[in-house]
């Protein structure tokens, strides 16, 4: 079982500062790697929809190093992404080539007899057999450097997070659906799992944006930061505690 992580389109409503913007995601797609979450839904929040700018933040962050040019040209909202630590996950490859290792790559062209060349890190394109259209991520094995050759494969490690868009009520119509609130639970260890984790914004909990949009749906909700001694806990802590708790009853509990 997959964790996944839902926020809301809203999730920097109290932020006017663009760095600080940045450095907020940062920090939220430091702790989905951290945590080797899968996938990240940002569902969309009418009082403030901010989804384009923050999946880009995400999808370049979780994206190696040597590709980024070419899937992100000069872009203003990206000015300030050098504030946020590296996420250093195992895709996160330097530019000397190894052998037999995995590594991700992306189609810079594709010839007349169906061929793709492929860009993964040095200054030679290696050609592949497969479908994947210009501009497409694709995980290969290097098979030689001199030639370059390469071959499609899977990786087996944690190799990143996906970011998809939803519609909140989709979110929660969802298998295997938790929402983190302080009007939850608090979980019992056995009750515990991996699963789609849903937060809200700094300024309402879920069940506040539900009753604003007119959702009226019963889902499961868990505390997982019980007796806390602030008045309210912040986006990215939140994040944070319940993963942390998630990841350390499940390396214990077996259901890794």
């Amino acid at each position: 079982m997959e964790i996944k992580v839902a926020i809301p389109s809203s999730s920097l409503i109290n932020e006017t500062d663009e760095k600080i913007k940045v450095y907020k995601l940062g920090t939220i797609a430091r702790a989905l790697a951290i945590y080797r979450v899968r996938e990240l839904i940002i569902y969309r929040d009418p009082i403030l929809d901010e989804t384009r700018f923050m999946r880009k933040v995400f999808e370049y962050l979780e994206t190696p190093q040597y590709l980024r040019r070419f899937l992100f040209p000069v872009d203003e909202d990206l000015k300030y992404i050098g504030v946020v630590p590296p996420l250093a996950i195992p895709s996160h490859k330097s530019k000397h080539l190894k052998v037999g290792e995995l590594r991700e790559g992306v189609v810079r062209k594709v010839a007349p007899d169906g061929t793709r060349w492929v860009d993964v890190g040095v200054e030679a394109l290696a050609p592949l057999k497969c479908d994947d259209a210009r501009g497409a991520r694709v995980t290969v094995r290097i098979v030689s450097k001199t030639p370059l050759r390469v071959e499609k494969a899977k990786a087996t490690e944690y190799w990143g997070y996906r970011v998809r868009e939803a519609e909140l009520e989709e979110v929660l119509k969802e298998e295997n659906v938790i929402v983190a609130s302080r009007k939850g639970k608090v979980p019992r260890l056995d009750e515990i799992r991996k699963a789609t984790f849903v937060f809200g914004n700094p300024k309402e909990g879920v069940f506040e944006i539900m009753k604003r949009m007119g959702i009226e749906m019963d889902v499961e909700a868990w505390n997982t930061i019980p007796e806390q001694g602030v008045k309210s806990v912040r986006l990215e802590e939140a994040i944070i505690s319940t993963l942390a708790i998630v990841n350390f009853i499940s390396y214990w509990g077996g259901f890794r």
